[in-house]
């Protein structure tokens, strides 16, 4: 048995639910309060007008204004510990404005029936007559009461009002348990202390996971790589990236952007422990914010406007089984992204730029993608990337004839373009 009396209570706050016990020594009119709610939640319909059991009942004595007693009857409950259901009044009695025990009597149980029921639950925590809680500090007695019902009477441990047969016994065992939770207290503050000290620093995510640093590190890489990407696709439009048919009807038919960056990123933990306040607990909250500075080491993206367009989350990282936070830097990572038009003859595996030729450092990597291509002559959208190492080349080729080919919008001036 558990050292309080557990009732079939729940109580609603902020979205949390808490089982609420009562105990020796609580205010009278909390236990009066308890009572009254856990009875109105059985009291009625739902809804649906489903039952709410409607088979519990309460009332309360008063003596001089002050609460002597609080009282709730069940009938016909179903007692999960016993497998039986009874007939029976809880008697919560007060003495000096607060709970000095509880009485428990049957209607419809003997008291061999319930001695039994308490043996086969209990049995383990029993020593003489008496019933102890988990810890010794509280008790179980059974008895035949005047009325003529089966008792159970439950109170604080009061070894001196105990029989001298278990006194001692008793007392070694509260002093025992005493020194177990003294021992335990002293182990959880050491690990509150250990879990503060770890969690008050911010690790170097290279330094303690070069693995998960790499991984971020290719996840930037991607992340432009598609940025870029996408501002080719016809789902997709990217204020900064020109559009082929932009490119098509300027003067220069190509983009080039060329910037190198270090980027830092750090992790800060804003979360809120649960807080219990014994009638309800109020529910924390996870809550890891990131900041990033962006630095430009060469280029003229001077605000740093590429990442701004992606996103980017370093993560967390366990240290002795407590998750930390990280923060991250990331030198020099340079970009290079090249998209433009040209008119290219394909004959033989060989490659020749006719019109629009792109920039020549990137020249051969399209020779190289394009070689492969049937004879012909073509107009060609290619995009040639990058990123900090990680390559990437696209083209898109429609063969020139007499007539514009359907939906390249760069048209006028390609087709104006004079094949050598």
């Amino acid at each position: 048995m558990n050292r309080f009396l557990i009732l079939t209570v729940l109580i609603f706050g902020f979205g949390q639910l808490k089982s609420q016990t009562i105990e020796i020594g609580q205010d009278a009119k909390e236990v009066k309060q308890i009572i009254e709610w856990s009875t109105r939640q059985r009291t009625g319909f739902d809804s649906y007008g489903n039952s709410l059991g409607n088979n519990v009942t309460w009332d309360v004595n008063y003596y001089n204004g002050q609460i002597t007693e609080v009282i709730q009857c069940w009938a016909n409950q179903f007692l999960i510990d016993f497998r039986m259901s009874a007939n029976f009044c809880k008697y919560y009695m007060m003495e000096y404005g607060k709970l000095a025990y509880v009485l428990t009597q049957y209607e419809d149980v003997s008291l061999e029936k319930l001695k039994t029921s308490y043996d086969n639950s209990y049995g383990n925590m029993k020593i003489g007559d008496y019933y102890f809680s988990d810890d010794y500090k509280n008790y179980t007695k059974l008895y035949l009461a005047k009325n003529g019902y089966a008792t159970a009477e439950w109170r604080e441990t009061d070894t001196d009002l105990l029989p001298s047969n278990i006194k001692n016994s008793i007392q070694a065992k509260i002093k025992q348990k005493e020194d177990e939770e003294y021992q335990k207290e002293l182990a959880r503050q050491k690990e509150l202390e250990k879990q503060k000290e770890i969690k008050s620093k911010t690790y170097d995510l290279k330094e303690y996971n070069v693995s998960l640093y790499n991984e971020t590190l290719e996840e930037i890489k991607t992340s432009i790589a598609n940025y870029f990407q996408k501002s080719s696709s016809s789902y997709y439009s990217s204020s900064n990236v020109p559009s082929f048919t932009e490119l098509a009807n300027g003067n220069e038919k190509k983009y080039r952007f060329t910037n190198t960056y270090t980027a830092y990123y750090k992790l800060e933990d804003h979360s809120r422990a649960s807080e219990d306040y014994g009638y309800v607990i109020v529910a924390g909250s996870y809550d890891v914010r990131q900041s990033k500075e962006i630095k430009l080491v060469s280029g003229t993206d001077n605000s740093c406007s590429l990442f701004n367009s992606i996103s980017i989350q370093i993560p967390t990282i366990e240290i002795q089984g407590y998750e930390v936070m990280t923060e991250a830097t990331f030198p020099n990572i340079k970009v290079d992204y090249a998209k433009g038009v040209t008119i290219v003859k394909i004959k033989s595996g060989e490659v020749e730029f006719k019109s629009f030729l792109p920039d020549e450092d990137i020249q051969e990597k399209l020779k190289e993608k394009l070689k492969s291509e049937p004879k012909g002559k073509y107009i060609v959208q290619y995009e040639v990337g990058n990123i900090a190492g990680k390559e990437f080349v696209n083209t898109e080729l429609e063969k020139k004839t007499t007539k514009v080919g359907a939906g390249w919008l760069l048209l006028g001036l390609l087709a104006l373009a004079a094949f050598l």
